[in-house]
C-alpha cells in the first residue's frame, strides 16, 4: 500500500513548524528591540511608527504560534493515518 502522500503531509507539516518557529523568534527579537521609551511630546511622528511596530510585531508573534499548532495537527493527522494504515496492513 503506498503512503507516499503522508510523506509529503508529514514534510508540509514539518515545514510549516519550522517557519513558524522561525516567525516567532524573529517577532520576539523585535519585540525585544523595539524602542518602548515615551516621548516628551505626545504629537511626535516617531511615537506612532514605534507604535505601530510593536503591534505589528505581536500580531507576527501570534501569527507564527497559530502556524506551529496547525502544522503540528497535520503531523499529528498524518502520523495518527500512518499508524492506521499500518495497522490495517498488519
Amino acid at each position: 500500500m503506498p503512503v507516499g502522500g503522508l510523506g509529503s503531509a508529514m514534510n508540509a507539516g514539518l515545514a510549516g513548524i519550522q517557519q513558524g518557529q522561525q516567525k516567532v523568534t524573529q517577532a520576539a527579537q523585535e519585540v525585544a528591540s523595539a524602542n518602548t521609551d515615551r516621548p516628551v511630546q505626545p504629537n511626535q511622528a516617531t511615537s506612532g511608527t514605534q507604535s505601530k511596530d510593536l503591534a505589528s510585531s505581536l500580531v507576527d508573534q501570534k501569527q507564527g504560534q497559530r502556524q506551529v499548532e496547525a502544522s503540528a495537527k497535520v503531523v499529528d493527522s498524518a502520523n495518527q493515518t500512518l499508524g492506521s494504515l499500518i495497522d490495517i496492513k498488519v
